[in-house]
């Protein structure tokens, strides 16, 4: 099953004993049943394309940087859900010095429900996720990860406020290439958990610890939404599908078992049908675009000139453009360019293979 059905279909609550005895009862999965079966819209990722996300979120992200501008989430409320080791990964191949990334278990599939603002610009997500060791089980997150990528969030204060119910964010270097996306971030304590912290005097060591372990459970996650929502601008980017599941209910149902929820699959589009097409003015057969990033640039109509903001062009299916970096040279003056008169020698250095 998905996860999104171990979550609809959950019923344990998670309780912890303490050493005193005492018995708590922290958010579990089955808190979040209800809100699960009655999410308007529910994405399930592919394999490639959890890859592709991760790609443009970790890799190529000052690409995803320059595109926050664009992002809108698709729906006020919303379920994503990916298979954990395509996004591992990739961000273990961007970021090899990682080794913090939910560590310590083996993640089978993980999932965000979104609740998101009518512009789709802002909101709160939370991270579920299972194991290999407990598959049927799903976990959640003791954080709630707060965004806004107009930049409204309150100025993030230390990171030990977290346990006192404050909204605080992760400071990076002005430098660090996440520094755009993490300042529009802020993270929060779900209650249950900051209840349960604050019933012991935790050292400056065991503090640390939690924050170090919670925030890597969930800092990593938002980037692949919003590379998510990039790539739902890409003309014929993705492949939707709807699941149809009325006769697989119908027999689960008469089997005396809860039926399986509905939600779209998406993938990277496989329609071939722009793949290869004649280019009328060179008379020839010419390729359809590979996916790839557009910077900003002006372009002039008759009499008007448009700025047209930075945006993708062609198809996730055909790979992707990593980087191209083209320099231009005067040519000696004893030499004759062999371009023409123009004194100018086009090169083109550092092409890397382009990812498939």
């Amino acid at each position: 099953m998905r996860l999104l059905d171990y979550i609809a279909q959950s019923r344990a609550p998670f309780l912890v004993e303490r050493a005193s005895g005492v018995v708590c009862r922290l958010r579990s999965a089955c808190d979040f049943a209800g809100q699960i079966a009655t999410c308007p819209l529910r994405y399930v990722l592919s394999d490639e394309l959890a890859r592709t996300c991760a790609a443009l979120a970790y890799t190529e992200n000052r690409q995803l940087i320059d595109c926050l501008d664009l992002v809108r989430l698709p729906a006020e409320r919303l379920w994503v859900e990916w298979p954990d080791a395509a996004r591992r990964d990739e961000l273990l191949r961007a970021t090899p010095r990682i080794t913090t990334d939910r560590p310590a278990v083996d993640v089978l599939r993980a999932g965000a429900l979104i609740r998101a603002s009518r512009s789709g610009r802002s909101g709160a997500m939370i991270l579920f996720w299972t194991t290999r060791d407990r598959p049927n089980d799903p976990l959640v997150a003791a954080l709630d990860t707060h965004f806004d990528l107009d930049g409204n969030l309150p100025e993030s204060g230390n990171l030990y406020a977290l346990f006192d119910g404050a909204l605080t964010g992760i400071r990076t270097g002005s430098g660090d290439c996440s520094h755009a996306i993490q300042s529009c971030v802020r993270y929060q304590f779900d209650r249950t958990w900051r209840q349960y912290y604050a019933q012991d005097a935790l050292s400056t060591e065991a503090r640390d610890e939690v924050l170090r372990d919670s925030l890597a459970t969930v800092a990593n996650d938002l980037p692949m939404v919003l590379a998510l929502s990039l790539l739902f601008a890409a003309r014929d980017g993705l492949s939707a599908t709807p699941s149809n599941l009325e006769r697989l209910n119908a027999k689960r149902r008469r089997l005396g078992k809860r039926p399986l929820l509905e939600h779209v699959e998406i993938s990277v589009a496989i329609s071939a049908d722009e793949d290869v097409r004649i280019d009328p003015a060179a008379g020839a057969w010419r390729r359809a675009p590979r996916l790839h990033h557009v910077r900003g640039h002006v372009v002039p109509r008759a009499n008007t000139t448009y700025w047209r903001a930075p945006h993708w062009r062609g198809r996730v299916r055909l790979g992707r453009v990593r980087t191209r970096t083209v320099s231009l040279q005067l040519a000696p003056a004893q030499g004759r360019a062999t371009t023409g008169d123009h004194g100018i020698i086009g090169t083109v250095a550092s092409i890397p293979a382009p990812a498939t």
